[in-house]
């Protein structure tokens, strides 16, 4: 593994960390809730950072919520991490759960057609 990303691995986890402290001990709104942060991505400058965030409950009002934080969320984070310069940082909605969710409904749809099928199949021989 190149030394260039071992660094933006440690980088991805430092903010991670730190954001999910900021979020959880120092941002004082209900309205975010429950949130999890799956996946950090790091421009190869540092200079922006994509957080893709998933959440329990109310999903688009709390993101909207948290990237109106977002600057409070960047100078927090100045202070906890020692970086030259502190990425710009977006909050993304993960949706990938309920992409997921919605394949495995259309694979269980498609398996129950073909069940369907092959019945009607064995009743015509």
């Amino acid at each position: 593994m190149p030394k260039n990303t071992k660094d933006i691995e440690k980088i991805k986890s430092l903010i991670a960390r730190n954001v999910v402290d900021i979020v959880s001990q120092d941002i004082k709104n209900e309205h975010i809730g429950f949130m999890t942060i799956t996946k950090v991505e790091v421009s190869s400058d540092h200079s922006y950072c994509k957080i893709f965030v998933s959440f329990l409950n109310n999903a688009q009002h709390s993101l909207e919520t948290l990237n109106r934080a977002k600057g409070f969320v960047r100078s927090s984070l100045a202070k906890r991490v020692h970086f030259r310069r502190v990425p710009e940082i977006s909050f993304v909605l993960d949706d990938s759960y309920f992409k997921q969710e919605k394949f495995e409904e259309l694979l269980a749809k498609d398996k129950k057609e073909i069940t369907s099928i092959e019945e009607l199949e064995k009743k015509l021989k």
